[in-house]
């Protein structure tokens, strides 16, 4: 069982960036099901598959310091170790009841999108999955929709565990019963896809295009980026090469549109990512800074949404997003909620001051109080950033979207990926995220990979290498509509726990002499 624990483990990193074979993603999860379910030694089965599987999707985290990387890894394994337990208790104890292993399968992917630090999203099954499969992201979401493919996944395991175990008998009531429970999941997914897809389908009836807006990504890179390298003025370095760059587009839109009134002008946005600004070049305190900014403003007829930090004292931090209007003028500004931790601030400070390595973080980020919406241009088109860590959640996305945004910017910096995987899998989380509320997002980061893709399809219109110094220039749409996913979240999942709660606590009959040699049987497969 544990080797089987490891090949899955195998399996589920390979079916992500920069290996890319998504469809390995099923046999990843059945055989860390069928290995869960069925071995003594549940725990350390699904540490392993969690060690093994994140231990190589984030191992780009090692650019920082294996003391990131390690923690982390280990960290997902006690997750997974503790979802395998989990998911053998209960499995044990109903008799591999099948809604109520769905429970707790939905009940461990929400946990884990909170829990701990605040959450860690990445690595969910459905992302794999955006090239070929859209709809049941706009229905469901990133979680929900991972727990379709799990639950298919499941019956399919429970299944054959049944068929195995009984191969001396040709039918039992066991066998009856939990396809009897498979297929009532079946038509409750049914229905409740119907009611997401008519909902949705009313929703796109009333869908406004607010209009088209001319976005572009200005990625200045970083002369040494990694959290561990230092070199002379790099922030200073950094700032000049996004006025540089911004120095050399044309005045001239690179769309034109044949407009006979001066209202159907498109909006322009310049964007720059996190960390671009800052310290001495902080256009929210530097009358230099705006001024050099403003102007780029007036020649570009352009806004400007700029990320940058500031220190705030010796201990503290904030992490902005900017916005300047068509007049050079700051008109609002947005304050990241959710830092990285052990990135953007040390959990338990005090007692973990005594590690040489959280030197690197000597002062925690001051986290903001909500999403900010910013009007662009004379159609009003409403924008919202999130930076960095927050555009792997889907909770951020979808509250920008509850406020009122039309297109999304997620403003980050990604130097201390390194060459790996992660940046396509940051994209890959950007891609569910803009297809599960239908809105373009413009993915912005300091050293690439930089992007911009479809709310419709997830498609990538167009995006930029690593570690270079580029300029792209899209065109997107302002939509207004929202997705059943939008307005109602993660539904789905509750649902399922709801039902698996009440399966679980109705009262059970005596149990009978053919389910005591059931449970035997079960016993001796454990």
């Amino acid at each position: 069982m544990l080797i089987s624990s490891l090949l899955s483990g195998v399996l589920y990193f390979l079916s992500f960036p920069p290996f890319g074979y998504s469809y390995l993603i099923f046999p990843a999860l059945s055989i860390f099901f069928g290995a869960a379910l069925r071995s003594k030694k549940s725990f350390l089965s699904g540490f392993i598959f969690g060690s093994v599987s994140y231990g190589v999707i984030l191992f780009g985290i090692q650019s920082i310091g294996y003391e990131a990387w390690i923690p982390l890894t280990i960290l997902m394994g006690l997750m997974y170790g503790v979802f395998g337990k989990t998911l053998s208790y209960f499995g044990f104890k109903t008799d591999n009841n099948f809604f109520i292993l769905v429970a707790v399968i939905s009940a461990f992917d929400l946990i884990r999108a909170y829990f701990p630090f605040g959450g860690f999203p990445w690595g969910y099954p459905s992302t794999v999955l955006i090239d070929f499969i859209q709809q049941p992201f706009k229905i469901f979401g990133p979680i929900g929709f991972s727990l379709v493919i799990q639950s298919i996944v499941l019956s399919l395991v429970l299944n054959f565990i049944t068929s195995f175990k009984n191969k001396k008998y040709e039918y039992d009531r066991q066998s009856f019963l939990r396809g009897r429970n498979i297929l009532v999941f079946l038509l409750i997914m049914s229905f409740v896809y119907e009611i997401g897809f008519a909902a949705e389908g009313e929703v796109r009836k009333g869908d406004v295009e607010q209009g088209d807006i001319e976005i572009s990504i200005i990625q200045g890179n970083s002369p040494c980026p990694g959290a561990k390298n230092r070199c002379e003025n790099e922030r200073q370095r950094i700032y000049e090469s996004h006025l540089n760059l911004t120095k050399s587009l044309s005045k001239e839109q690179l769309f034109t549109y044949e407009a006979l009134e001066e209202e159907l002008i498109k909006p322009r946005l310049i964007v720059w990512p996190e960390s671009s600004s800052g310290f001495g070049n902080d256009p929210g305190i530097s009358a230099k800074t705006l001024d050099e900014i403003s102007q780029e403003v007036k020649r570009l007829n352009a806004s400007f949404l700029i990320g940058g930090d500031r220190p705030v004292d010796s201990s503290y931090f904030e992490n902005y997003g900017i916005y300047i209007d068509e007049k050079g003028k700051i008109a609002g500004e947005y304050l990241k909620q959710h830092p990285v931790p052990f990135g953007e601030y040390i959990p338990f400070r005090k007692y973990l001051d005594w590690i040489p390595p959280l030197s690197l973080v000597p002062r925690d980020m001051i986290r903001g109080n909500g999403q900010e919406i910013f009007s662009i241009g004379k159609n009003n088109i409403k924008i919202s950033s999130v930076i960095s860590f927050e555009g792997s959640f889907e909770r951020y996305i979808r509250r920008s979207v509850q406020e009122g945004a039309e297109v999304i910017v997620i403003l980050t910096n990604q130097a201390s990926y390194g060459e790996s995987g992660m940046s396509d899998q940051f994209i890959l989380m950007s891609r569910a995220n803009a297809v599960s509320n239908h809105r373009d997002i413009v993915h912005a980061a300091i050293t690439g990979k930089s992007a911009f893709i479809s709310g419709f399809d997830g498609k990538v219109y167009s995006s930029t290498e690593l570690f270079t110094n580029a300029v792209s220039t899209r065109r997107l749409i302002a939509y207004t509509n929202s997705t059943p996913y939008s307005l109602w979240g993660n539904y789905l999942n509750y649902i399922m726990i709801a039902i698996g709660f009440i399966i679980y606590s109705f009262p059970k009959k005596k149990t009978s002499t053919w389910n005591n040699h059931h449970i035997q049987n079960h016993i001796s497969w454990n």
